[in-house]
């Protein structure tokens, strides 16, 4: 009984082994393809890793662009404040030259009036020196 349970054994552990020498064209076709996998594997990590590298700079370059776009926000909005304010004044001084050119004709006005009277003062003086001189 001994000897058959011994039998037995090696049987079930001979027959996987002898079964496993006869599928070596299949073994060495599975290393095969793991080897072609491993180095398509190997492959794509170098890729992956210029194109983690590339979207890296890419990434930057966004990061500087966003920054060169808020600082030339900044500069329109200064440009805008600045071209606000510049209208502003230039209204005041539309304004202060309307005034100005009013109180001009106004004292135009009173100039000529006064050169008015300074001639017919003149013309009075000249009457009154001729006649006395006569």
């Amino acid at each position: 009984m001994k000897q058959m349970l011994i039998l037995t054994c090696m049987i079930a552990l001979g027959l996987p082994l002898t079964l496993t020498g006869c599928n070596t064209t299949e073994s060495a076709k599975l290393k095969a393809a793991l080897k072609k996998t491993e180095s398509e594997r190997d492959d794509l990590k170098a890729r992956i890793t210029v194109i983690t590298q590339s979207r890296d700079q890419l990434q930057e370059q966004v990061n500087e662009l966003a920054q060169s776009r808020n600082q030339l926000q900044e500069q329109v909005n200064e440009l805008t404040q600045s071209r606000d304010t510049a209208i502003v004044e230039a209204k005041k001084s539309q304004e202060e030259i309307g005034k100005l050119a009013t109180q001009l004709q106004a004292e135009m006005k009173k100039v000529r009036g006064l050169q008015d009277q300074q001639t017919q003062v003149l013309i009075a003086i000249a009457e009154l020196q001729g006649k006395l001189k006569s």
